[in-house]
């Protein structure tokens, strides 16, 4: 999409599986703001299917806020802003709402070609539910009856690298062809060809007109390089077009931003992206979006982005699915009171049954935020395995990262910002010196959609304050014994206020009070064993850090984080760490 220069009202909704949020922005003394947001339960499923309801409750919410027109009488989008005010200038579209298009994936190799399509699924929102490979041993009758009983939306070929094998890839095109033949006209499903690029014709040629054929750039080009990204983006117009069939409004959606619609977790790792490209190259950027079906984990290196999809872990209709990679102690862990099994299950299944209800009880918060703490540590595990030659050659510590952006429903209703920033500590287990973002309004898919028409307005609403800094977390990897000296620090202001100056025991979660907006000087002097990430352990160093919502957090409880075996115990820690970081009043 080329960008718009003479613009400034822009109005971003973005469909999700539970919510619709519709945000308006415009520019305020010159810079581009959000002004007022809506949010509606989505209607993409029964018994409307159709999203239209679901868009207009939540734009008559910002109708409400601001007196600002921005549909005709016939329910159409007034663009662009008219002499009376009304409209917007510019609209975009996110979507995450509606069925996961299925998939068949064949390719060749199952640790090369086929291993790439896996992550190429798992990057966007798509079902694999058949895999054929060179290797299949299989009869081809059966192989061809198990794609037929699929019943797949597309196809997705893979293997070869550019140049290199033609008959093997040429053999499983064949296979394809033929059982695509078998299916009806009109039904027969899209065929994405992303494999040895030299063939594409042939691929092409083999299938006919009656077939549709996509071509994209090789995922696998060579055997040391991957390259996702182009495919995914004509992935995302087959899902599109897809959820357009089965559900209505997604083409008014589509018509309304101008023919352009992204996939929400394309728009957000747009965001992670971004922030990469203006961090510290050294470390890289970490999103995370729990939704109610998907969770989102993308990660960026110096602009080369990593997205995963989970489809089977979220805090709503999907939350059962944490049943198949979680155990119930595995949940319970992570709980300051004492639960039975049955309890969380029933929890789990109402939960899952009822996807926009919210904790009413004490227990049934405390429930929720472990959910949650286990949906994003396996989350972000899954997520590890995409980030091949980018990770940190250790087997259980992350990566540095610097920001992390955290986003989702459960993190941005937190009774308190030190719920959320706990959560986000305990299951991602952070490393060094980093900061936690909160996005409370569910954005950034918004701005990643409007930096294609309006680059200026996601750079500008970035830095305006829409974004909630948790604060600035030190955590010194290195293990001891609890209550041996772990680090020693000296704070000075730049307000001028009081420094601080003292000593982070190894075991200990605090905080130190630096209020959002206000700056400091930090000096850290690990102990010996201990490293925060000025180039080994106990080397010493000071930066600049930045205040927040919770504060300075100096979290000292070890990495890999390892849990009291005994249940009492734990939950009285967990209980503890909750007050520690003011979590509790």
């Amino acid at each position: 999409m080329s960008s718009i220069v003479d613009a400034d009202t822009l109005l971003a909704v973005d469909v999700g599986s539970v919510h619709t949020r519709a945000s308006l922005f415009d520019v305020v003394e010159g810079r581009y703001r959000l002004v007022a947001a809506g949010r509606a339960p989505t209607t993409a499923g029964p018994p409307l299917f159709d999203v239209r309801e679901g868009v207009r409750s939540a734009l008559d919410q910002i109708h409400e806020i601001t007196g600002r027109l921005l549909v005709d009488a016939e329910e159409n989008l007034i663009t662009p802003v008219n002499s009376d005010g009304a409209g917007v200038d510019v609209f975009v579209a996110t979507s995450s709402a509606g069925p996961r298009v299925r998939a068949v994936l064949v390719g060749l190799m199952p640790g090369v070609s086929l291993e790439s399509g896996r992550r190429l699924a798992e990057s966007t929102y798509l079902q694999i539910v058949e895999e054929i490979g060179l290797l299949d041993r299989r009869p081809e009758d059966e192989q061809i009856d198990r794609m037929l009983a699929a019943k797949p939306d597309l196809f997705l070929l893979v293997g070869g690298t550019d140049g290199g094998a033609t008959e093997s890839v040429m053999r499983m095109v064949d296979l394809v062809s033929l059982t695509t033949s078998l299916i009806p006209d009109g039904r027969r499903p899209l065929v994405v060809y992303a494999g040895n690029r030299h063939l594409g014709a042939d691929v092409v040629e083999r299938f006919g007109d009656p077939v549709p054929v996509a071509l994209t750039p090789n995922i696998r080009p060579s055997l040391t390089r991957e390259d996702l990204a182009p495919t995914r983006l004509r992935l995302a117009e087959a899902i599109a077009e897809a959820r357009s069939a089965q559900v209505a409004g997604f083409d008014e959606l589509t018509g309304w931003s101008g023919g352009f619609q992204m996939l929400s977790a394309d728009a957000f790792g747009r965001i992670v992206r971004y922030l990469s490209l203006i961090y510290d190259p050294e470390k890289g950027v970490l999103g995370v979006d729990v939704g109610g079906v998907h969770t989102i984990v993308a990660a960026a290196f110096a602009g080369d982005l990593r997205l995963s999809v989970q489809s089977a872990l979220g805090l709503g209709s999907s939350l059962p699915g944490i049943l198949r990679t979680s155990s119930l102690d595995e949940i319970a862990r992570w709980l300051p009171v004492d639960l039975s099994h049955d309890t969380i299950r029933d929890y789990i299944f109402n939960k899952a049954l009822h996807p926009r209800s919210v904790p009413t009880e004490l227990d049934e918060f405390h429930l929720e935020y472990a959910l949650l703490r286990e949906i994003l540590r396996t989350a972000v595990g899954i997520a590890r395995s995409g980030w091949a030659g980018r990770d940190s050659g250790q087997s259980i510590l992350l990566p540095s990262f610097e920001p992390i952006v955290a986003a989702g429903g459960a993190l941005s209703r937190a009774p308190q910002p030190g719920h959320a920033a706990l959560a986000l500590l305990d299951a991602i287990q952070p490393v060094g010196i980093t900061t936690l973002v909160l996005d409370p309004h569910g954005i950034a898919p918004a701005l990643g959609a409007a930096s294609g028409p309006l680059p200026m307005s996601t750079i500008q609403v970035l830095s305006s304050g829409s974004f909630v800094s948790l604060g600035t977390v030190v955590a010194p990897v290195g293990r001891g014994r609890v209550g041996r000296p772990a680090l020693r620090l000296r704070l000075e202001r730049e307000s001028g206020r009081r420094g601080v100056e003292g000593e982070v025991r190894f075991g200990q979660l605090a905080v130190v009070p630096l209020h959002q907006g206000e700056h400091a000087k930090l000096t850290l002097q690990p102990e010996r064993g201990f490293d925060v990430g000025f180039g080994g352990p106990g080397k010493a160093g000071a930066l600049r850090v930045a205040g927040g919502a919770v504060g300075l957090i100096f979290d000292a409880r070890g990495r890999p984080l390892q849990l009291s075996s005994d249940p009492e115990r734990r939950r009285e820690l967990n209980q503890k760490w909750l007050w520690d970081i003011g979590g509790m009043e």
